[in-house]
């Protein structure tokens, strides 16, 4: 496996990091991406689905980064790919542990293990993530366990220590997962990552299943946790209100690719992508002030299926503003002002 021993004191600030979270420390990298599926099916031909087509992006210590999209555009791909659920294709994803690069696709056994204490998911459903049959105690004693936890006061003072932070009662690990409502539910699959300190946390969608009225309280525990702990997330969400609401930096990803990524408030008061601005008009929780801003964008259709991938620039044939080179050269992720690249030939 491919270890980069980094010199004391070194941050390596990647220019995507600017501008970013707590700090400036890259935890987690991410290089040219791809995660492509192949598709055989009786009488149809061989079919290539390109669910993450070439991403880069680095995160810095503390931070929340959004990835917004569509349903189908890759994201929660590239969230299960972080984390070892999906195998890439081709690509790199890398974390600093203790100063050090760990090339995640090259960990084996037990380094792969101690990795993945460092890489944690909250996933989306909270009522089929867990066991609802299982005692809240149980839910969090038995992972710890299997990472070699030992003693039963060494076990309880942890468990206790991630209830206070996601703020439950401690009395609720004597419940059943089943006995729990949903805002509860995910409070409990928060904590269950928690229990490892992780460095990097993909949070996959952890509001979307959740009232309005809860939303607010995971959010809180997901900022809470950034500033506080200097855990990092890589918060998915289709939403642009959650969206700005909690990242500092968002990036947009369409049909597999990063399409504009930048500061939020760049993002929301000076869009550069057309799929940007078509996300935010069509957002209804958005500021009308910030929608007055953006041109009315009318796109084509809707998004294409990841095993129809169109030369070009790959939102070119729902673009109104198309041009000849939209539809023959793929355009580049550039930055084109101070932290705000955009991929598209207007610029």
């Amino acid at each position: 496996m491919e270890e980069k021993r980094l010199p004391a004191g070194s941050t390596e600030i990647g220019a995507q990091a600017k501008g970013g979270g707590a700090g400036t420390e890259i935890v987690l990298r991410i290089e040219d991406l791809h995660v492509h599926f192949v598709k055989n099916k009786i009488l149809e031909k061989r079919t290539v689905v390109k669910a993450v087509d070439g991403v880069s992006l680095e995160l810095a210590k503390g931070e929340i980064l959004s990835l917004v999209g569509e349903s189908g555009s890759g994201k929660t791909t590239l969230g299960r790919a972080v984390i070892g659920l999906v195998r890439p294709s081709s690509g790199r994803i890398v974390i600093v542990v203790d100063g050090a690069e760990r090339d995640i696709g090259g960990a084996r056994g037990k380094e792969w293990k101690r990795l993945r204490a460092h890489l944690q998911i909250v996933f989306q459903d909270p009522f089929s993530s867990i066991d609802p049959n299982m005692r809240v105690y149980d839910a969090l004693r038995i992972p710890l366990q299997s990472y070699g936890v030992k003693g039963q006061s060494a076990v309880a003072k942890k468990i206790s220590d991630v209830m206070r932070r996601v703020g439950l009662p401690e009395q609720v690990v004597n419940n059943y997962i089943f006995q729990l409502s949903g805002g509860q539910r995910q409070r409990i699959g928060i904590a269950r990552v928690l229990l490892f300190d992780p460095s990097v946390i993909i949070a996959d969608e952890p509001v979307s299943m959740l009232d309005a009225s809860l939303k607010g309280d995971i959010l809180n525990i997901i900022e809470r946790e950034s500033k506080e702990n200097g855990v990092t997330f890589l918060f998915i969400t289709h939403d642009m209100a959650v969206a700005k609401v909690v990242a500092r930096r968002i990036a947009v990803m369409y049909l597999g690719k990063i399409v504009e990524l930048g500061l939020a408030e760049d993002l929301l008061f000076d869009p550069l992508h057309p799929y940007t601005k078509a996300m935010l008009q069509a957002s209804p929780a958005i500021d009308p002030s910030m929608k007055e801003r953006i041109k009315n964008i009318n796109i084509i259709g809707e998004l294409a299926k990841s095993t129809d991938h169109p030369s070009g620039c790959k939102f070119n044939p729902r673009c109104p503003f198309a041009m000849d080179v939209c539809r023959e050269k793929e355009p580049p992720l550039k930055e084109v002002k101070a932290g705000h690249q955009v991929a598209c030939w207007l610029y």
